[in-house]
């Protein structure tokens, strides 16, 4: 069986010697390769650990009806309806109110003059 070094060619090794050689002996390099890959360790984890957003599209056109967050706008706008016609109608049954009375003061008055 053959060994793995039977398989590389000879002058790649040599290049990946003086390479490997290159890095480890100047400290600028040294530096340099640490930097990157550190910095490229921090990349690779971030990727891994992003979360993935799938965004389905749908391409009909919305539809909104019911589009009220509690009931429906017919029933909501009816009921405000209501209550702005028993505002008024208590007002005008007040106002009535104090119609008869002023009337009947008035009818009191004319009684006792004549």
């Amino acid at each position: 069986m053959n060994s793995f070094n039977h398989y590389v060619p000879k002058n790649f090794m040599r290049s990946f010697n003086c390479i490997k050689e290159f890095l480890l002996q100047n400290p600028k390099t040294r530096i340099g390769l640490v930097a990157f890959l550190m910095i490229g360790s921090i990349y690779v984890v971030s990727k891994f650990s992003e979360t993935q957003k799938i965004v389905y599209k749908d391409h009909r056109k919305p539809v909104f009806t019911e589009g009220r967050i509690f009931g429906s706008q017919a029933t909501s706008y009816l009921k405000s309806k209501e209550v702005q016609l028993g505002k008024t109608a208590r007002k005008i049954m007040a106002k009535n109110k104090a119609l008869e009375e002023k009337l009947k003061s008035l009818e009191k008055r004319i009684e006792a003059k004549s």
